[in-house]
């Protein structure tokens, strides 16, 4: 049997370990830039190391760990510190706790969190509306702190809105914790009780090297299986398997693609294609800004998100040189802004000194000081992150209809299942264990 992986980004890379390791040998992962890694890269300049897209990973976990330790991607704990994050509200940078002292955050008024402490007293919804974020947390913890959490989880995760984003896709533990239980608190509550003695919680992790270095390791780990510099024509099926056409025809019994949805869309026959070509995503711009610490003051933590009421183009700022202090130079920092999104899409087509401006001047304001960097580093997302708004689950279950008429076609990566890297990993297994049990049937 021959699997095509088409996309050497994680999602691709994972997959393609996971087949090997399923004992499915003849594996070719095209991609048509001649590096691994897509979205993923470590930008290296000066002595700072700014990751271009993800930059942690939580660790242990059930699919990623494994596949870590198969490409021998070594990994260090972030700094204790990274446990504290802040939230920029009301022209304050407030503290949260990673405890339950997180409640008592300034953040929303009192009468508020009166109102998220009744949660548990909500009763629940039955449970088959395809509802928004915002609407799912205002009706579970009220208004104000429904207000803010959902904004906080949309930026955060996919620099999104979300008055669009499906509750039930994009965050599917919320809707499960109260399927589950009749309530987001109480069955997060069940959960950790149910937790095995012991078990290690997952925490923040950075890869050795970087994450530019995790994708070297997947390219390493394929060998002469790894085809850098294939430019993928089409994807066509021809009643005895598949071409994958590009500078030369690869025929294969299952293809995997592991391109973002509207890539995809471009590759396969019209009828699939008008249906990847709906998927919707946000571009976002990656600022980096370093230098000397008394002009880059960061605080201890992990990093800062923007409330509801900041009215800022940056939706978040990571303290990068203080959970990672590898990645800048001794007594320098380093701060990765994320800006743009779904409500601020038009950031991306800025020039330069637009950008460097609005984000400087931002970021100021959230430290509450003016910020001289030495060091500033722009990275465009065009193409940016997908968005798994209302009516996701129905869209991937047409998806999955229209595969199922063409066997042998897999779609895997974060334009479908999940944006974390974590859960690329998932995706990975399900979709090599998919390939590997049709040798079964």
């Amino acid at each position: 049997m021959r699997v095509v992986v088409v996309g050497a980004g994680l999602a691709g890379l994972f997959t393609a370990s996971e087949l090997i390791e399923a004992g499915i040998e003849d594996v070719v992962v095209v991609d048509k830039e001649h590096e691994s890694g897509g979205v993923i890269r470590t930008v290296r300049r000066d002595g700072f190391s700014l990751e271009a897209a993800a930059g942690t990973l939580m660790l242990p976990h059930p699919h990623l760990s494994p596949i870590l330790d198969r490409l021998g991607a070594g990994v260090v704990k972030v700094e204790p510190s990274a446990s504290l994050r802040y939230v920029f509200t009301r022209d304050r940078l407030v503290p949260l706790p990673s405890t339950p002292k997180a409640l008592l955050a300034p953040i929303v008024s009192v009468g508020s969190k009166l109102r998220a402490l009744a949660e548990p007293l909500v009763r629940a919804s039955p449970g088959s509306e395809d509802e928004s974020l915002d609407h799912f947390c205002r009706r579970r913890f009220g208004d104000g702190m429904g207000r803010m959490l959902a904004w906080l989880a949309a930026s955060g995760v996919f620099a999104g809105d979300p008055e669009l984003l499906s509750a039930r896709s994009a965050f599917p533990t919320l809707t499960t914790l109260e399927s589950e239980a009749g309530s987001v608190v109480r069955g997060g509550m069940r959960r950790r009780r149910s937790r095995p003695a012991g078990m290690t919680r997952p925490s923040a992790h950075l890869p050795v090297g970087g994450m530019g270095a995790l994708a070297q390791a997947g390219a390493s780990f394929l060998g002469d299986r790894f085809r850098g510099g294939f430019d993928i024509a089409s994807v066509i099926h021809d009643g005895s398997g598949w071409r994958v056409e590009g500078p030369e025809t690869i025929r294969a019994d299952h293809v995997v693609l592991a391109v973002r949805p509207q890539a995809a869309a471009a590759l396969v026959d019209p009828a699939l294609g008008a249906v990847l070509a709906r998927a919707v995503s946000a571009p976002v711009v990656v600022v980096g800004l370093g230098g000397p610490f008394h002009r880059l003051p960061l605080p201890p933590g992990f990093g800062v998100l923007a409330g509801p009421d900041s009215g800022t183009a940056s939706l978040g700022v990571l303290f990068e040189s203080s959970y990672a202090p590898a990645r800048a130079p001794r007594g320098q920092g380093l701060a990765k802004v994320i800006a743009g999104g779904a409500r601020r899409p038009e950031l991306v087509d800025w020039d330069d000194a637009r950008i460097i401006e609005i984000i400087r001047s931002e970021v100021g304001q959230i430290l509450g000081t003016d910020v001289d960097p030495s060091f500033i580093e722009i990275v465009r997302h065009h193409a940016g992150i997908p968005q798994y708004e209302i009516g996701h689950g129905a869209w991937l279950a047409e998806l999955d209809g229209l595969l199922g008429d063409r066997p042998g076609l897999h779609l895997t990566g974060w334009g479908y299942r999940g944006v974390g890297v974590a859960l690329l990993a998932s995706d990975a297994v399900a979709s090599a264990n998919r390939i590997a049990n049709h040798r079964h049937v």
